[in-house]
């Protein structure tokens, strides 16, 4: 892959992205909303309004977490990623119960509207252009192991969701169903409150130093098997820090051997597992001495 290509795969590349996409997009929807006498589609646009604060927020998120290890943090700022995460979670629950609320509301006054041709295209730019910005920011989101970025490409592809209530509301009421504008955005609001819980328990899992997947632990197990001199693995921790993890080892090596020798098969553990797992910040190995066969 080039250096063009992947500097575009990169979490503050790829958020730019997303911020100059939604800047333009809440401003073709706000207009469309206004002149299309559609408030699925005003209510839409402000809902792509806060992708912006998100983007922002998870931007400064990463901004931190790359940071140094320093006096005061002596694990870096990882957890400025997590932190990022979690506020861009809370503002999709928040615009989930919002919508829901509304919906519901639009529902019960019968405040139905007719809306115009422009509203309708605006709502299906916004489902493939979002639907596309998803795609993007998840690959890279997945790529860097960054929580924040792909907190914020489900927020991406929580606006899909609220472009097709927006979409299917519009023609509805194009064809004289008008309750079916805030019927779909009591359906998709409860869509988008799911992706929020969902990003939530991720995020507190990591916050809580919550156990990372088995084949995570088993591909660093075979890895640590195969450094010369390892007799077992007495125990294995990973602590997970915005998108990076700290691994912290207990390895048994032949009780005979010298405090050098210890030492560089540790070495050469730390040294395979940084060249062969991505995103780790660190790796530190504590040497127990196994039984001597004479014993």
């Amino acid at each position: 892959m080039s250096t063009t290509k992947l500097k575009f795969f990169t979490p503050k590349t790829c958020i730019q992205v997303g911020l100059a996409a939604n800047v333009a997009l809440t401003g073709f929807k706000l207009f469309a909303g206004i002149m299309g006498l559609s408030k699925a589609m005003i209510a839409d646009a402000l809902h792509s309004l806060s992708d912006i604060l998100t983007s922002l927020v998870v931007y400064a998120g990463i901004c931190i977490g790359e940071r140094p290890p320093d006096k005061e943090h002596p694990y870096g700022h990882g957890n400025a990623e997590t932190i990022a995460a979690s506020l861009v979670s809370l503002i999709i629950l928040g615009i989930g119960g919002y919508a829901g609320v509304s919906a519901a509301r639009a529902i019960m006054r019968q405040e139905f509207n007719a809306p115009l041709n422009i509203a309708l295209f605006a709502a299906a730019i916004s489902i493939i252009l979002k639907e596309a910005l998803f795609r993007y920011t998840v690959k890279v989101g997945k790529i860097s192991n960054n929580p924040a970025v792909v907190a914020d490409a489900w927020h991406h592809r929580s606006d899909a969701y609220s472009s097709i209530a927006a979409l299917v509301g519009i023609a509805g009421a194009k064809v004289s169903f008008l309750f079916l504008d805030p019927l779909a955005g009591l359906v998709v609001s409860g869509l988008i409150v799911g992706i929020a819980i969902r990003l939530i328990r991720s995020n507190v899992g990591i916050i809580m130093d919550e156990r990372p997947n088995a084949d995570l632990i088993n591909a660093i197990k075979d890895l640590v098997r195969e450094v010369k001199g390892v007799e077992r693995i007495d125990s294995i921790k990973i602590h997970q820090r915005g998108s990076t993890f700290t691994i912290d080892l207990e390895i048994a090596v032949d009780g005979s051997l010298s405090v050098d020798e210890g030492h560089r098969i540790a070495v050469g553990v730390k040294s395979k597992l940084r060249k062969k797992v991505r995103n780790i910040r660190d790796v530190m190995v504590h040497v127990n001495p196994a039984k001597t066969k004479e014993k």
